[in-house]
């Protein structure tokens, strides 16, 4: 007796709350920070005080109060689906507030469902700071709220004829989707071990489950209601296949990028519900056989641009050039995947790769370009990444999470799913310079047919200070050359010339066949830059003092390399002397000889 006492009290509280909250007075310019808040009243039809969403019917015409921490208040009345739906509004302040509902004199059999797990009490409170929030509640009819509930309902039958409390049932396949059609195509192998969970119309979990090795995977005694699936355990490096793309429901994949499949009605007569076979090895009544996922590998791009790194600091600004180059697509073991060329804009692009570990070759770039120095600014997207001495770039992996990796937007979602767009090259410019040293035997300084090289002669490359910048030796055919040079202005010194050999004259006729040092073995100036980015043709020709014909010295022949030595001299200055003191002496003879006379 006492415990109906306290319940009857409870619900006249209840009530008088209503009346009290309803009278309160509402202040201006509340701010509209909540959220949304939807209260749900529903009728315990059977009594046992559990919202069950099959059986318990949604209860119209309640009276419900929502009052903010400051005393204001809006009110309203549940409709025909036994909801009130309150927005953000600026009638509230927003935060916590104060809910009851009211059950109206025309409803005098109705009476508040108490100590339930799942109805909330006619009046309490509800956070509604930034979330929308649902509230459900529940009343009851025939009975008090004191008498004892009815028992729990019979279990139905596969076979009952009431559609609204028969069981369902959802499933069918989750597949390897390898070629991202987003159909299931013969051949194309079931995927196991995949983690399927079924949500309800709020979007909480309700069941969960895994695919079989088959594939297939299916929720068993359902009740009727709206649900959704979400296939939530995709391999690592697997991705959804794209969705609804057949024509057959039941051949396509349903799931968004999210995992989650639109909402379904399980119901008889909903779209795609069926009644059971023993095919489907269920206990339900009816099923929706056409839920289904495909997974595919993820696939991957690559690419950027090559551009003329015309300042040489390794950093790619927005007025510098596009460049030309071939790249190829590598294997950590250094198996070529794909190979391409650089377009007009200096870009390039490997597309559907598998996930998985690459690098890059640079190569081909064009006439008297190389590349510029790597990993020469902190932004991954403007610098050069190729090493200047292999062209390869460093190894960098094609897998989710990895550095530098975005997903594609705007691109074929079927076929590339993420994109690393920083692998760059930087060009600059080089020049060289080179040529050969050859025997001129007829001495006219010009390279003729019968005119062979000459091995092992020393040759130095000068600066504009005359500085030595690299030395080379010719080869035995006579051939030298120097590589990789910055524009500027250069000298070319020749040395260790063999014995016996002097320098031809210079500048004899065609530039290109002459010889072009002086007789200390050294070219004039000459300049590399764009306009001249390779000179092969600073000669230098080699004579013997017997048939060199240029400028006469001493006897009409050149100074010699013995003779322009300081023993060389010493020995003239000798025979000189000796000649000079045999004349004295046969001048004396003279003289005495005119004396005795």
């Amino acid at each position: 007796m006492l415990r109906t006492l306290l319940r009857s009290a409870a619900a006249l509280a209840g009530l008088i709350t209503w009346v009290v909250v309803a009278a309160m007075p509402v202040p201006a310019d509340a701010e509209t920070t909540d959220g949304t808040l939807t209260v749900i009243v529903n009728r315990d039809v059977d009594g046992n005080r559990s919202y069950d969403a099959v059986i318990d019917e949604p209860q119209p015409g309640i009276g419900i109060a929502v009052t903010d921490a400051s005393g204001s208040r809006v009110t309203g009345v549940t409709d025909r689906d036994g909801t009130f739906v309150l927005q953000g509004t600026s009638k509230l302040e927003g935060g916590r507030y104060f809910v009851v509902a009211e059950i109206p004199a025309a409803l005098p059999r109705l009476t508040p469902v108490l100590d339930s797990s799942t109805f909330q009490p006619l009046s309490t409170t509800v956070d509604v700071t930034s979330d929308d929030q649902t509230v459900r509640m529940g009343v009851t009819a025939g009975r008090t709220s004191t008498e004892a509930p009815q028992s729990e309902p019979t279990s139905l039958s596969r076979s009952s004829n009431r559609s609204e409390l028969a069981r369902f049932a959802v499933g069918d396949i989750v597949w390897r989707d390898d070629n991202r059609s987003g159909v299931q195509d013969t051949g194309e192998s079931p995927a196991s071990r995949v983690s399927i969970q079924l949500l309800n119309v709020d979007g909480e979990v309700v069941a969960s489950t895994v695919s079989r090795p088959d594939g297939r995977y299916v929720f068993d005694n359902l009740q009727a209601g709206t649900y959704s699936v979400r296939f939530a355990g995709v391999p690592e490096d697997f991705g959804l296949t794209p969705a609804g793309a057949g024509s057959l429901r039941a051949a396509d994949s349903d799931p968004d990028y999210s995992g989650a499949t639109p909402p379904f009605t399980l119901g008889a007569g909903e779209p795609n519900v069926r009644a059971t076979t023993a095919v489907d090895e269920v206990a339900a009544a009816y099923i929706n056989p056409t839920i289904d996922a495909g997974i595919t590998p993820l696939r991957y791009a690559v690419g950027d641009r090559v551009w003329l790194d015309t300042n040489g600091d390794g950093v790619r600004q927005p007025e510098e050039p596009a460049a030309l180059a071939t790249v190829s697509l590598l294997t950590v073991t250094d198996n070529v995947v794909a190979t391409t060329n650089t377009d007009a804009t200096g870009h390039y692009q490997f597309t559907n790769l598998r996930g998985g570990r690459y690098r890059l070759k640079f190569t081909e770039l064009p006439a008297h370009h190389v590349l510029t120095g790597r990993a020469a600014d902190t932004d991954a997207a403007l610098d050069s990444d190729p090493d200047p001495a292999t062209g390869l770039t460093p190894v960098f992996t094609l897998a989710q999470g990895a550095p530098n990796l975005v997903p594609v937007t705007g691109a074929n979602a079927a076929s590339i799913d993420f994109e690393n767009r920083t692998l760059n090259a930087g060009l600059v410019t080089r020049y060289s310079v080179g040529a050969r040293v050859w025997l001129d035997n007829t001495g006219d300084g010009v390279l003729g047919p019968g005119d062979g090289g000459v091995g092992g002669v020393s040759v130095q490359l000068l600066g504009s200070e005359s500085e030595v910048l690299a030395t080379d030796v010719t080869s035995p055919t006579g051939q030298y050359s120097f590589n990789g040079l910055r524009a500027g202005q250069y000298r070319i010194r020749f040395s260790k010339i063999p014995d016996g050999l002097t320098f031809t004259r210079p500048d004899a006729g065609d530039p290109a066949l002459d010889s072009d040092v002086d007789q200390a073995g050294t070219s004039g100036v000459f300049t590399l830059g764009s306009e001249a980015p390779a000179d092969l043709s600073i000669d230098a020709g080699l004579t013997s003092p017997a048939t060199y014909r240029g400028a006469p010295g001493v006897s009409g022949r050149p100074v010699s390399a013995a003779q322009s030595t300081p023993g060389g001299i010493a020995r003239q200055i000798a025979m000189v002397g000796l000649a000079l003191a045999v004349a004295g002496t046969s001048c004396l003879l003279v003289a005495r000889r005119r004396r005795k006379a």
